[in-house]
């Protein structure tokens, strides 16, 4: 196996491996993949001395590229964490494929104004991210909402599960250079070629895992909310009896899980039903009894996994695939699917978990929500900015951060530091600020401490107006009425949902401050949905 490090704009720094003389040495690796979080991890520990331990720093920086190769393989991740141990003088490594991208991005409130294919909505919170949609096995429609900010890892596999599909990265490699980042949205990850795992032969060892943490014998399944009425519909009333599944009242039980799993008061009252929650984005009672069948199958019984230390995978075999585990006389024990791979060069060890889905413990699902949530207590208290860049063309051409002799204005909302990178003007939505004969152009533009889309009084944040005349930032009323005139002013307008009109919002309302400049909004100024409009009067 070997690694080559490359800085944010894809210079290559160096490279590590497991064999070769030259380079950095990785002396322990572990690439980890799993069906759930779509993501996979890969983990380095490389070695270092007093001559090379700066060379580790700068290479194994955070932020950095990693590209990866083994055998015919070449993958692409973002160094995310990195520890060094001045003990045992090694730097240990955690990449991601999916990577700052996508992990550290924010995904606002959003509400679909119909229903759309899945590709609307990974295209919408993956835009500017680099990546793209390649496979895509999914086509059914679907009007969603979220009411909370997410990371777009987070976001994209809402949307995942939201249409029972499946997410994977995968890229485009060709030499030293990335040419294409993909998400991959599959129906159903792997297949099943018939692969044997024979125990004592390709098996070392496997250990069987079981739980019942997640078991019920009932659901209380609910849907979505139709658009004449308040509330999300239910089982009630609904018709359903097949002889195990029956609907009682809004709760969906099976007979067979409660002979083997009922609860019993002490004193022999109750029914005794283990009773979860579920949910299924539909309004039609019949495709909500459906799935909710679907999900009972599941977890009516315990759930098991089976950790297996593979001697030897068959090539060509990979997450989500399909194996057969057979004793010495050919005996067929099961079949299920790899839901987890653990692989390490350095180790040489294959580790798989299979069966129906997998067992919640420490793993990859875990990091990255460990990951995420971090991320999401910071952002309840952090403050989003606007970069601002000046080019020379609509393109971003001669991108600088100073305006003198740039005819464009670039701007990007919501993003976390404050100072803008001009690494890529792709980033930015460029406007021209410079009037045809040398006219000034007028831009009013509005920045939000806490993004710009709100709903179900989910706010708290403060609206400033900044608005660019040719290269000129204005920001207070003084500057405007010298630019404008003295009777310029800044007018703030509202809308509620299904109003066909803006109303004017009082310049003595004590939510506006700055001479209009600012305006601060909270949750009691929202109600459902409601649009803010600013307007420049001279």
């Amino acid at each position: 196996m070997i690694v080559y490090f490359a800085d944010r704009h894809m210079n290559i720094l160096g490279n590590a491996s497991t064999t070769l003389p030259e380079g950095l040495l990785i002396v322990d690796d572990t690439k980890t993949e799993e069906i759930e979080a779509g993501v996979s991890v890969l983990e380095l520990h490389i070695a270092y001395d007093a001559l090379t331990r700066k060379e580790v720093e700068r290479c194994a920086a955070v932020g950095n590229y990693l590209l990866y190769q083994s055998s015919d393989e070449k993958s692409f991740y973002t160094i995310i964490e990195t520890e060094a141990d001045t003990k045992s003088r090694e730097v240990m490594v955690y990449a991601e494929d999916a990577g700052l991208d996508l992990l550290n991005e924010i995904a606002l409130p959003y509400t679909a104004d119909k229903a759309y294919e899945i590709d609307h909505y990974v295209n919408k919170f993956a835009e500017d991210s680099g990546f793209e949609i390649g496979l895509n096995e999914v086509s059914e429609t679907k009007k969603l909402a979220w009411n909370d900010e997410q990371t777009v890892t987070e976001r994209i596999l809402d949307v995942a599960g939201e249409f029972d599909a499946e997410i994977a990265f995968s890229f485009d490699v060709e030499g030293m250079a990335v040419k294409h980042k993909y998400i991959d949205i599959y129906q159903k990850r792997g297949r099943d070629a018939g692969v044997q795992l024979h125990l004592n032969r390709d098996i070392d060892r496997m250990v069987t895992k079981k739980s019942i943490a997640n078991l019920a014998t009932a659901l209380l399944p609910y849907g979505s909310t139709p658009e004449d009425s308040d509330i999300a519909i239910n089982l009630r009333d609904y018709k359903y009896d097949d002889g195990d599944f029956y609907i009682d009242g809004n709760l969906l039980k099976s007979r067979t899980a409660w002979q083997q799993w009922s609860r019993f008061f002490a004193d022999g009252q109750g029914e005794g039903d283990i009773v979860k929650t579920f949910n299924f984005d539909t309004v039609s009672q019949e495709l909500l009894c459906e799935k909710a069948i679907e999900e009972l199958k599941k977890i009516r019984e315990p759930e098991v996994n089976y950790e297996i230390d593979v001697l030897e995978l068959p090539k060509g075999t990979k997450i989500g695939d399909t194996v057969n585990i057979v004793d010495e006389s050919g005996e067929v024990y099961f079949s299920a699917r790899i839901l987890k791979t653990e692989i390490s060069e350095t180790g040489r060890s294959v580790s798989i978990t299979i069966g129906d889905y997998l067992i919640k413990d420490n793993g990859i699902s875990q990091q990255v929500q460990d990951l995420a949530g971090n991320f999401k207590n910071l952002a309840d208290n952090r403050t989003l900015y606007t970069w601002t860049a000046y080019a020379d063309d609509e393109y971003g051409s001669g991108i600088s951060l100073d305006p003198t002799g740039k005819a464009y204005l670039g701007t990007r909302a919501n993003q976390t530091v404050r100072d803008p990178d001009i690494s890529n003007p792709e980033l930015y939505k460029w406007v021209r600020v410079k009037g045809e004969e040398g006219e000034a152009a007028v831009l009013l533009h509005i920045e939000s401490s806490r993004g710009s889309v709100f709903k179900n009084n989910a706010v708290s944040t403060v609206l400033s107006v900044v608005i660019y005349h040719g290269k000129e930032r204005i920001e207070d009323a003084e500057t405007l009425r010298k630019t404008f005139g003295s009777g310029a002013y800044i007018q703030w307008k509202w809308q509620r949902l299904e109003e066909e009109t803006y109303g004017i919002i009082s310049s003595g309302d004590p939510r506006i401050r700055n001479d209009g400049f600012s305006f601060a909004l909270s949750p009691d100024d929202v109600d459902v949905k409601v649009t803010f409009l600013c307007e420049l009067i001279v």
